[in-house]
């Protein structure tokens, strides 16, 4: 298993950022994601606990549940299903007001599985899922600017 953590300070409110970061439908605007379904609404709101939603890239297939929403300070997922397969993944995002606006702390828990060098893939997957998360967090950070 791996760990990525990225910050970035947005310039927004906190409800701002929380709002466009747990909407994956602003994902679709982000370079590198091919196509973004919510599959099922959340309990309670939209994007929140209970959504299911669907992230198409030109190398992954990503199912993901919302498990956690408390705006405006987290939200957690998890993976249900990927293609390639990943043994497990989770999300997290931490939302904290500060001075210049709002940091976000974006840490995803992942592994390959794989019958041979899983571990070896999982180690290589680790830069692209980290160019991902930036690439997400720098056109929040671009949009919610107002760019």
């Amino acid at each position: 298993m791996r760990t990525v953590k990225l910050q970035r300070t947005i310039c927004a409110p906190a409800a701002d950022v929380f709002e466009w970061l747990t909407d994956v439908t602003n994902f679709q605007r982000v370079p590198g994601i091919l196509r973004v379904t919510l599959v099922r609404p959340g309990d309670i709101t939209e994007h929140g606990t209970g959504a299911v939603r669907l992230l198409v890239t030109p190398l992954a297939r990503v199912t993901q549940e919302i498990v956690e929403y408390d705006p405006p300070r987290l939200i957690r997922y998890k993976m249900l299903k990927s293609s390639p397969s990943v043994w497990q993944q989770e999300g997290t995002l931490r939302f904290e007001q500060v001075e210049e606006g709002t940091r976000v702390t974006w840490i995803s828990v992942f592994g390959i599985a794989t019958p041979i060098f899983g571990d070896l893939w999982t180690l290589a997957a680790a830069p692209m899922t980290v160019i991902g998360l930036r690439a997400i967090l720098a056109t929040a950070d671009r949009e919610l600017r107002g760019e």
